[in-house]
């Protein structure tokens, strides 16, 4: 049977998405979004609204065939749902990692009433593997991939670059939000050193996310007179462009949120090399031509990139003397991260039987070995005994959650080793 209408709750459920227009023009289906007073992704237990008052919000999608929940954020939706009758299938794409608590509750709270049809849906292994720690069927699967109408290779991506007063030259690109979880200060340190070797070298920060008092620093310490360009805010154009001009992509970020390394499939969509840490999606994304991982290292919890060996890597793409040809770089990105192909893995919303996507993990992917702190382990124990209205009912309970919410940092840290993938080299 062919589904032609389906819920949608976005990451913001008070607003509109373009997401699900993204799966009305590639699925051909109808999306009816939810009309929420609240986005249950953006506060904690104190912020939850008043539960009786979130069946109006969700009366609406109580008679369709599936839903669609984005954010950790959704697995409590998907609960509210089934505590109100819902009876379709759920689909939750959590996008992030679990950070805190609240995430990790949110997730447990669903584990009570998840059925068998449903699919969590996360862009990576080692974040498949974390949910499935915390008792959920993850698989891997990033629907909504790369705009292969925007980013590939460009005969005009230069001109524009200097057009922004970018000086010619070799030109090491960083796009993405410009926040601490990112690591710029390493990867400009990388940068500045790579300068000595490839004096010509322009290091270029684009994002549409800053943290102006991070960015402040960089902006005071460093300039054009270094070779650093920020570029705040470039258009679509500009920023397709850069992607084509630069001769490297390079991350240093280790973050605990995203589990998709979706800048750097989009530099290899656009024919250039990239090169990231051997953490969480990045292992995946750049597993083909013209990717270069880094191992990482874990102190005292802490985890980063090691610099000696990322600087290594950089100066071997910019001095390779055969290059890999920006055409077959582009082309194994393209088959592997158009939107065209990735929305596949939401194949199900239509057609329940569909066959998983081929990226999925498989069923049998083991769940990671995470060193949740022993108060969260305690609150997981606790709700798994519950029944689904239990659960649902004991994320309204604020006071109850305090003393495992005190161990957030703890948990973070536990998850960033745990990105590592289990990979003998991060160590």
């Amino acid at each position: 049977m062919t589904l032609r209408a389906i819920g949608y709750i976005p990451y913001d459920a008070r607003g509109p998405s373009v997401e699900a227009g993204w799966i009305d023009a590639e699925l051909g289906c109808a999306p009816r979004l939810i009309r929420a007073r609240a986005s249950l992704n953006a506060g904690g237990f104190a912020d939850l609204p008043d539960r009786d008052a979130l069946r109006a919000d969700v009366a609406p999608l109580l008679e369709l065939p599936w839903v669609v929940a984005e954010g950790p954020g959704g697995f409590l939706w998907a609960a509210i749902l089934r505590a109100h009758g819902f009876a379709g299938g759920l689909t939750i794409l959590p996008y992030l990692n679990p950070r805190r608590w609240f995430d990790v509750a949110c997730a447990a709270a669903y584990r009570s009433c998840a059925d068998p049809r449903d699919r969590v849906l996360v862009g990576s292994t080692p974040s498949a593997r974390i949910y499935r720690a915390l008792g959920l069927r993850a698989q891997v699967g990033e629907p909504f991939g790369v705009d292969c109408r925007r980013f590939g290779p460009r005969a005009d991506a230069g001109a524009i670059a200097w057009a922004m007063g970018i000086p010619r030259g070799r030109l090491l690109l960083f796009a993405g939000r410009a926040q601490p979880d990112k690591d710029l200060y390493r990867l400009l340190r990388v940068g500045l050193r790579a300068r000595l070797l490839f004096p010509d070298l322009q290091l270029v920060i684009a994002s549409h996310v800053v943290d102006d008092d991070y960015v402040a620093v960089l902006r005071g310490a460093l300039g054009a007179e270094q070779g650093v360009h920020l570029v705040i805010d470039p258009t679509a154009d500009q920023l397709a462009a850069l992607y084509s001009a630069a001769d490297v992509f390079a991350t240093a970020a280790t973050s605990a949120f995203e589990t998709f390394g979706r800048a750097p499939a989009e530099a290899l969509v656009s024919g250039t090399p990239a090169v990231a840490p051997r953490y969480d999606g990045f292992i995946e994304v750049l597993d083909q031509p013209g990717g270069t991982l880094v191992d990482v290292r874990v102190t005292a919890g802490e985890v980063c990139v090691d610099e000696e060996r990322m600087l290594r890597a950089v100066y071997e793409v910019l001095s390779a003397p055969a290059p890999l040809p920006r055409a077959r770089i582009a082309r194994a990105a393209r088959s592997r991260f158009c939107r065209s192909r990735t929305i596949r893995s939401l194949a199900h919303i239509m057609d329940p039987a569909a066959r998983a996507h081929p990226a999925a993990a498989p069923e049998s992917l083991a769940p990671a070995d995470v060193a949740w702190p022993p108060a969260w382990r305690r609150g997981l124990a606790a709700a798994g005994r519950m029944s689904a209205a239990e659960a649902l009912a004991w994320m309204w309970r604020p006071r109850g959650h305090a003393a495992a919410s005190r161990h957030d940092a703890a948990g973070v840290a536990a998850v960033r080793v745990a990105l590592c993938g289990g990979d003998a080299r991060c160590r």
